[in-house]
C-alpha cells in the first residue's frame, strides 16, 4: 500500500547525477518542480516537467515525475479513467526507457533504479486494485534491480529509503495480506526493525527522498507500529513545509485526533472539508465523531457524525482505515446503548476496513466483549 509514491523518488537517489543532474538547469527544474508538486502548484510543476521531457525525451525521469503529479492531482486515479490510463502509460514508458539503459550497461545504477521505481509504481497500482497476482509479477521483475540498492546503502545514503521500505514492507505487508505469504520465498527475508532504522536514517541523511522518508515514517508508526504520537513529529515537518498538500493535511488531522489533540486537529479538519472532496469529507466526519465520542462524551452527536461519514466513499490507501474507525465508533456506541444487533453488525463491517494495529487491538477487545 502506498508504495507507488514512495518509489518515485528513488530515481533521484542514484547516479542520476551522471546525466540530468550534471545539467544545473535540469537539476534546478527538478528541485523546483518537486517543490511545486508537493505544494500542489500543478501548473508550475507541469511546465517544468514538460520542459524536462522535451530536453531529455529518452530519459525515464520526466515520465516518472509526471506520473507522480497525476497521482496527486487526480486523486484518486480510479475516479479519473483518462488520467489513470495516461498514468500507467507514463510508468510503462519510464520502465521501457530504463530497461534500455540497463540493457546497455548492467552496472548502471541509474538504470536499475529507474526500473525499480517504474515497476514499483505499477505493482502499487495493482495492489490498490487488489490484483495481488499482478503485484507479485511486478515485484519479481523489480527484485533483481532492488537488490543493488540493498547492497549499497553505505556508498549512497539515498538508498536508505528504498532499502528501508523493502525491509519493512516485505514483512509487514504479507502479515496483513496472507495471500502473498506463499510467494515470499522468492525474495530475500526482510527485517522490520532494520527497515525502521533505515527509514529513520533516511529522514536525516537523504536529500531527494527526505520527504518520502518523513511521510512513511509517520505512516508506518501509526498504521503498523500503533504509535501515532511518534508519527506526529514526522508529519509536523511536512505540514510546515507544504501546508497545501492534501495528503499531509489528512495525515495531520488524523494523527492529532488519534493522540487526543482534538482542538489542534480542528483547523486541519476544516481544511479537509473545504476541499469539497467526498473522500476527505467522509474522513473529516469520522474525526469529528471521534471528538464527540472521546472528548465530549456526546454519543448522540458522535453517532450522527459516524453515520454521515460511512455514507461517503473511501479510498483504498488513505481513508479506508479511517472508515474502519467510524464503524468501530458505531460499534462502541451500540454496545453502550445495549443494542446487540447493531453492535454485531457494525463490528463485523469494521473488519472489512481496519488494518491499523490499534484498530485491530480494539476490534479484538470489542469482539471479546471487554
Amino acid at each position: 500500500m502506498m508504495i507507488r509514491v514512495a518509489l518515485l523518488f528513488i530515481f533521484l537517489s542514484t547516479s542520476l547525477q551522471a546525466q540530468i543532474l550534471q545539467d544545473p538547469v535540469a537539476k534546478a527544474q527538478i528541485t523546483q518542480g518537486l517543490s511545486n508538486l508537493y505544494q500542489y502548484d500543478f501548473k508550475e510543476s507541469t511546465a517544468l516537467f514538460t520542459n524536462l521531457k522535451a530536453k531529455y525525451p529518452r530519459h525515464p525521469a520526466p515520465y516518472l515525475l509526471l506520473a507522480m503529479q497525476w497521482e496527486q492531482q487526480y486523486f484518486p486515479l480510479k475516479d479519473h479513467p483518462a488520467q489513470s490510463k495516461n498514468y500507467l502509460a507514463n510508468l510503462e514508458k519510464a520502465y521501457e526507457l530504463a530497461q534500455e539503459l540497463y540493457d546497455r550497461d548492467e552496472n548502471d545504477l541509474e538504470a536499475s533504479f529507474f526500473c525499480t521505481a517504474s515497476l514499483g509504481f505499477l505493482a502499487a497500482y495493482e495492489a490498490d486494485e487488489q490484483n495481488f497476482m499482478k503485484v507479485v509479477t511486478y515485484a519479481k521483475k523489480a527484485y533483481g534491480f532492488l537488490k543493488i540498492g540493498l547492497q549499497n546503502t553505505e556508498k549512497q545514503p539515498e538508498f536508505l529509503f528504498s532499502t528501508g521500505m523493502y525491509n519493512y514492507y516485505s514483512v509487514a505487508y504479507p502479515e496483513l495480506h496472507p495471500v502473498l505469504k506463499p510467494f515470499m520465498f522468492l525474495f530475500l527475508e526482510g527485517n522490520k526493525r532494520m527497515g525502521l532504522s533505515q527509514l529513520e536514517a533516511g529522514t536525516r541523511r537523504t536529500t531527494f527522498v527526505k520527504n518520502e522518508s518523513l511521510f512513511y515514517m509517520g505512516y508506518v508508526q501509526n498504521k503498523y507500529e500503533g504509535n501515532p504520537s511518534k508519527a506526529l513529529a514526522y508529519n509536523q515537518i511536512l505540514s510546515e513545509n507544504f501546508p497545501n498538500n492534501h495528503w499531509y493535511i489528512l495525515q495531520r488531522a488524523e494523527l492529532l485526533t488519534l493522540t487526543g489533540k482534538f482542538e489542534e486537529a480542528e483547523p486541519f479538519i476544516e481544511k479537509m472539508e473545504a476541499l469539497k472532496s467526498n473522500y476527505y469529507t467522509g474522513a473529516a466526519y469520522t474525526l469529528r465523531g471521534m471528538r464527540e465520542e472521546v472528548e465530549r462524551k456526546d454519543f448522540h452527536k458522535a453517532e450522527f457524525w459516524y453515520t454521515k461519514a460511512i455514507r461517503f466513499p473511501f479510498e483504498e490507501r488513505l481513508t479506508k482505515d479511517i472508515r474502519g474507525l467510524a464503524y468501530l465508533g458505531l460499534a462502541r456506541i451500540s454496545y453502550r446503548e445495549k443494542k446487540p444487533f447493531l453492535f454485531k453488525k457494525y463490528l463485523k463491517q469494521s473488519a472489512d476496513f481496519i488494518e491499523y494495529k490499534n484498530s485491530l487491538i480494539e476490534y479484538k477487545r470489542l469482539n471479546n466483549g471487554k
